[in-house]
C-alpha cells in the first residue's frame, strides 16, 4: 500500500499514527519508503474500511471559514498546534486534514 494513499486518506501523518495508537515519528520513518510496512498493511487498510461518521460532517468545512472565523492564520496555527506555514498549505490545497477540523468542530 502507498504511503500517500495512507495519510491522504487519514489527513495527516499524526492521525495515521494515532488510529493506529503509534509515535507519529514512527509512521514519518514510512514516508521514506513510499509504502506502508507489510506488518501494518492489513490494520491500515481495515482501519481505511471503517465508515467515518464525521466524515461528510466535515468535509463541508472550508479552510477560509475557519480562517475567518477565528481571525486570522496565525490564530487557527495557535489553536491546532501547527505552524502558520501548515495553515498555508491546507489552504492552497483547500482542504483541512480531518483530524484537525474534528478539533475546531468538537
Amino acid at each position: 500500500m502507498r504511503f500517500s494513499k495512507a495519510v491522504d486518506h487519514f489527513g495527516s501523518i499524526k492521525a495515521l499514527a494515532e488510529a493506529l495508537e503509534l509515535n507519529p515519528s514512527s509512521v514519518q520513518a514510512w514516508k521514506k519508503a513510499g509504502v506502508v510496512p507489510e506488518k501494518w498493511r492489513t490494520p491500515v487498510a481495515m482501519l481505511m474500511q471503517q465508515p467515518s461518521v464525521r466524515k461528510v460532517e466535515v468535509e463541508s468545512v472550508s479552510v477560509d471559514s475557519i480562517i475567518a472565523r477565528h481571525g486570522s492564520v496565525k490564530a487557527v496555527a495557535q489553536l491546532l498546534q501547527v505552524t502558520p506555514n501548515t495553515v498555508y498549505r491546507w489552504r492552497e490545497c483547500g482542504r483541512i486534514p480531518e483530524e484537525s477540523i474534528r478539533r475546531i468542530v468538537s
